[in-house]
């Protein structure tokens, strides 16, 4: 837990500052900008990398060490970053992951091979780790009051970002020149336009601000104070919605590619807007919905998803690859709605930025976790089989979320 409050560490108001609340609905939407075109970064790599391994020959487990790291950069920067924002405020934070950002796409812009993809794919973690509890910070800052706008906006705006991110970069990679290069120089110039967005953003954080050497240290996750047990029955929704996330955008498009005859990467991509695309519209659906009836709702529809998926695969069904991905999206946005709506709900105003960052932290090990494993099963069993194992074992995480978040409400 961070070091109790003193003369010098005390916890900052994140209210908007007096004088500024009229421009709030404009900094609102800037965050979920912010926080879409990031999830549109993570995501517009998947459709490429049938092209990477053709180029640089290289096995399904080194791609899904390319997804991981990817993950594991984001968890480094939200031990070391997640309630920074608390502390020195939301704006140089911002303006610090955006710019990082940037210089991440331009690495795997021009990356000469599997090892420079890493390091643009570690950079890229680092910067969305940074900007992610920022943003979810930022979001129930300038939301309407009263509204709880802001845990819905951040997962419509992540799941939606995600699903434009990989349908944007499969039709460039499929019809557009330089295949690999045009979706992030699209990113860069779209980043550059937060950035100036940024600039000119309200700061919510007021008050003494806390010395940068003090905060820029590793941080154990924090969980508010007297929530442990509740918080951790609640993060397995993470587990769950995560998991199928992870398997998804590491080798849905490789699957869905493959099932069909023109192998398209624009085809391999659309997997992963559907799975996002329609989990943005369940959430959007479900925004009256407290967090507990969000979930009950996502648990069937998720094992009847997995199961389609696994019997696609194992009938060589593309049609019913994209059918049970509908279905898969819908109770994987109830799902990831549901549980941010409830575990955010935990937080007190001065702990937003550091306990969503815990809460990423659960859904990135237990995406980058998925990967890697789906990875190393596909290099022993084959991707199919693999992928089917993989089905029932989110299938349980599914189950086991159900009942932890049975009797909460939220």
């Amino acid at each position: 837990m961070p070091p109790e409050p003193s003369a010098t560490t005390a916890p900052p108001v994140t209210e908007p500052a007096r004088g500024r609340r009229p421009r709030s609905g404009a900094a609102f939407t800037l965050a979920a900008a912010i926080l879409a075109v990031f999830l549109m970064a993570s995501t517009a790599p998947s459709p490429m990398y049938a092209i990477y391994q053709r180029e640089w020959h290289f096995s399904s487990t080194v791609l899904t060490v390319v997804f991981a790291v990817y993950m594991i950069g984001i968890l480094a920067a939200l031990l070391l970053f997640g309630s920074l924002s608390d502390h020195l405020g939301r704006r140089p934070v911002l303006l610090g992951a955006t710019a990082l950002e940037a210089v991440s796409l331009l690495v795997l812009a021009f990356a000469p091979g599997v090892w420079w993809l890493c390091l643009g794919r570690v950079l890229q973690g680092l910067a969305t780790g940074a900007v992610t509890s920022a943003v979810s910070a930022t979001l129930m800052d300038f939301q309407p009051r009263g509204s709880g706008r802001g845990p819905l906006v951040n997962g419509v705006a992540a799941a939606g970002g995600m699903a434009v991110g990989s349908v944007l970069a499969g039709a460039l990679v499929q019809f557009a020149p330089a295949p690999t290069v045009l979706s992030y120089l699209v990113l860069i110039a779209a980043l550059v336009l937060l950035f100036l967005g940024v600039l000119a953003m309200p700061e919510p954080v007021t008050g003494r601000r806390a010395e940068l050497k003090r905060v820029l240290r590793p941080q154990r996750p924090t969980v508010p104070e007297g929530q442990g047990r509740r918080f951790a029955l609640l993060a397995t929704t993470m587990l769950s919605a995560w998991t199928i996330g992870g398997m998804f955008m590491s080798l849905g498009p490789s699957v869905a590619s493959g099932l069909v005859e023109s192998n398209s990467h624009f085809v391999g991509g659309l997997t992963v807007t559907v799975l996002a695309g329609v989990g943005s519209i369940a959430q959007v659906l479900a925004s009256g919905w407290h967090g507990t009836r969000a979930v009950r709702l996502a648990v069937p529809l998720l094992l009847v998803g997995l199961a389609a998926v696994a019997v696609a695969v194992v009938l060589g069904s593309a049609a019913l690859l994209f059918a049970g991905s509908v279905v898969l999206g819908a109770g994987w946005g109830l799902m990831f709605a549901g549980g941010f709506r409830m575990l955010s709900a935990l937080a007190t105003p001065e702990q937003r930025a550091g306990t969503s960052a815990t809460i990423y932290v659960v859904a990135y090990l237990s995406a980058g976790g998925s990967s890697i494993l789906l990875g190393y099963l596909t290099t022993l069993f084959g991707l199919h089989s693999a992928t089917i194992v993989f089905a029932v074992a989110a299938g349980v995480f599914a189950v086991l979320a159900g009942i932890g978040s049975g009797g909460q409400r939220s």
